[in-house]
């Protein structure tokens, strides 16, 4: 019975931190930093570059969209300390991930092009608002 509940333990905490890889985990950071200048627009850009990118080289949703979330997060965020914990939960998403048995290489294209659609919407962002603000 020990064994059991350790197990099921696991699982339930491996499904919560693949949850912060999700899109309606996406939706929740895009509402809470709305009114807050271009950041919203930052989070859309970077979805929306991963999204297209996923489509054509095949990347696991959870791994990119959580990459999206660490990066601008952390940015917003602007601390050390948050991006230090906000790291520690995205290794446990991608632990997770491949716990569950999920391709390595689409977890790892999600990683890939989720940095650099980030990457991307933050500097494209920054260029429009120099430029317009």
């Amino acid at each position: 019975m020990e064994k059991v509940k350790k197990k099921k333990w696991f699982s339930e905490l491996v499904r919560d931190l693949v949850a912060f890889g999700s899109i309606p985990f996406l939706l929740l950071t895009v509402g809470r930093v709305a009114g807050m200048g271009l950041y919203p627009l930052q989070f859309i850009f970077a979805a929306v570059l991963f999204f297209i990118s996923k489509a054509v080289f095949k990347a696991d949703l959870r791994a990119g969209v959580g990459a999206v979330l660490l990066g601008l997060t952390s940015l917003y965020y602007g601390s050390w300390l948050f991006a230090f914990f906000a790291l520690l939960v995205y290794s446990g998403l991608v632990y997770s991930l491949l716990y569950l048995g999920k391709n390595k290489k689409e977890v790892v294209k999600g990683i890939i092009l989720g940095a650099i659609s980030t990457g991307l919407a933050y500097i494209i962002i920054s260029l429009i608002e120099k430029k317009f603000f």
